[in-house]
């Protein structure tokens, strides 16, 4: 809700540029990204799955009704023959059945009216509705897990380029000063060359050009590197072309984990990681597809009701009960009955395929399981080295520091050449770029593990002695 309510405060007010956290930044994208959308219709396809699984208790009507137009028909009327010696029975006189079956202009033509009505109510049927219903649960999980498993992916390409933009601006940061110094340090070149004081030669001049040209190039790489970082966070927040919008801090910072085991990381990403849940609940739903193939072998039993009617107004309606008249009639009772298909080669085929299926995912299941033993091995590996690196890089940055600090009052006195003072500002500037790689290089590391396990393992650092 606060990131919904930072980004529509951006749009009263256009000239300030919206001030956004991660946190803001990432419930925006997992309510509102296409992937996730896509995600969310294929759980809703899952569901109507269980709709359809969870009511196949209930009766099931069938209706079929008919009004058509009705040329007459008449009953044929039959009397004795008064001149057979047997009393042989003819069609009464003044009747032609040819003629009747014919449509004439004196035919006259009514409407029939007929409805034919089924309610079929399922008694027992050997598991098959059980077995259909625990497989679209198991559906519903699979849908769910899939969106969860989209918004994992969408956290970790978030964190990216809200890393990736600040330790850009970190990077810049560095450079610029670097650039400085750089023309601070030709400026007194220049001037001592100007006045002749032998302090400097030319070659001092062009070392530091050449140097001051490397510097130039890092500088516009990392600028077209954070253009594109900043890009994606804009894309990802959904902000306009043109839309100002600013990180609540640009300071690059190891995040803080909680220190785990393997094991512990395994046990978290058991209940939580959003692949391995859809691959359980697929076993699941195969399991229970095996037992509905296997439930073909047996009848549905079931409730029948029948109705029917039929009306026609222009045709007769036999007075013999017996008689079979599709114009005219009144019809219902239940019957109770069982529905068998005894394609045994057919049934046998279905369940042989189902227990395969069934195979399958219980082979990639474990599969799954033996890859993300491997690893969240590996990416706790990474993620000591990374914060082992991070504490290195922090003491050769403070070293470099002082090593700079000491060269630049030693060059204002005349004390430190050139190559000193370009060793000791080439040293400074990497070492610097290279303690905010290695804290973007934690950082991702502890995204990419978070996505491995499932679960947010970034926490609020507790809070130092004295605070």
């Amino acid at each position: 809700m606060v990131g919904l309510l930072v980004w529509g405060a951006a749009t009263a007010r256009a000239e300030e540029p919206v001030r956004v956290r991660l946190d803001d930044l990432l419930q925006h994208v997992r309510s509102s990204n296409p992937a996730v959308d896509i995600a969310r219709a294929e759980l809703q396809k899952y569901q109507a799955l269980f709709d359809r699984a969870y009511y196949a208790w209930t009766p099931r009507l069938k209706l079929d009704s008919v009004l058509v137009p009705l040329p007459e028909r008449r009953l044929l009327r039959e009397c004795v023959d008064p001149t057979s010696p047997i009393g042989e029975v003819i069609p009464c006189p003044g009747q032609n059945v040819q003629t009747d079956e014919r449509i004439t202009s004196e035919t006259e033509i009514g409407i029939l009216v007929r409805l034919n009505a089924r309610l079929t109510f399922p008694i027992y049927t050997f598991g098959k509705v059980e077995s259909a219903q625990r497989a679209a649960r198991a559906g519903l999980e699979v849908g769910q897990a899939a969106v969860d498993y989209a918004r994992a992916q969408l956290d970790f390409l978030v964190k990216k380029a809200w890393y990736g933009a600040q330790v850009a601006g970190s990077a810049m940061d560095i450079l610029q000063e670097g650039r400085k110094k750089m023309r601070e340090a030709k400026e007194t070149i220049e001037k001592e060359l100007a006045k002749e004081s032998g302090r400097f030669t030319s070659n001092d001049l062009r070392k530091l050009i050449v140097e001051q040209a490397e510097l130039e190039a890092g500088f516009l790489e990392t600028e077209a590197l954070s253009d594109l970082a900043w890009e994606s966070l804009r894309v990802a927040g959904g902000f306009r072309p043109g839309q100002n919008f600013e990180l609540d801090t640009t300071e690059l910072r190891p995040v803080h984990v909680e220190p785990r085991t393997v094991d512990d990381y395994l046990d978290v990403a058991t209940l939580s990681r959003p692949d391995l849940r859809m691959a359980e609940a697929a076993v699941r739903a195969r399991a229970a597809q095996v037992e509905m193939a296997t439930a073909e072998y047996f009848p549905n039993v079931a409730l029948v009701g029948i109705f029917g009617y039929a009306k026609g107004t222009t045709a007769d309606d036999p007075p013999d009960p017996f008689a079979n008249d599709s114009y005219n009639y009144l019809s219902w009772g239940a019957v109770l009955g069982a529905d068998l298909n005894l394609d045994y080669f057919a049934t046998r085929s279905a369940v042989d395929q189902a227990e395969a299926a069934h195979l399958k995912a219980r082979a990639e299941l474990e599969t799954l399981r033996q890859k993300l033993r491997l690893d969240v091995v590996e990416q706790v590996g990474q993620l000591k080295r990374r914060r082992a690196e991070v504490d290195v890089r922090e003491l050769a940055m403070k070293a470099g520091k002082a090593w700079l600090v000491s060269n630049s009052l030693n060059f204002g006195l005349g004390l430190t050449s050139t190559d000193e003072l370009l060793s000791s500002l080439v040293a400074y500037s990497k070492a610097r770029l290279k303690y905010f790689e290695a804290i973007y290089e934690y950082n991702l590391t502890v995204a990419r593990l978070t996505q491995t396990v499932g679960t947010e393992l970034a926490v609020p650092a507790p809070p130092a002695a004295g605070e």
